[in-house]
């Protein structure tokens, strides 16, 4: 079994991820500040250098405001299996 890093379909979460950063204008140093990460761990995640944790996904998902945000919940259930409403 290869690495989840490589699997496509972590490969797009991330991706999904990273845009909505980018689509809410919150910089990496200022999405890695709101986590308690560095900037080059941020970098490091987009980039599938680094493995995204689960503790680290659920405090990026709640920077990203995934209570209000319902193009990141639809990302989120896509990826879980969780069944659109």
């Amino acid at each position: 079994m290869s690495k989840t890093i490589h699997n496509n379909h972590y490969r797009a979460l991330i991706q999904e991820l990273a845009q909505e950063r980018i689509r809410l204008h919150i910089s990496q140093g200022e999405l890695a500040a709101e986590v308690g990460l560095n900037q080059s761990d941020v970098s490091k995640i987009e980039k599938l250098e680094r493995r995204l944790d689960v503790l680290e996904l659920a405090m990026i998902l709640k920077a990203l405001r995934i209570r209000e945000n319902t193009r990141l919940q639809i990302i989120i259930k896509d990826f879980t299996g969780i069944p659109r409403e």
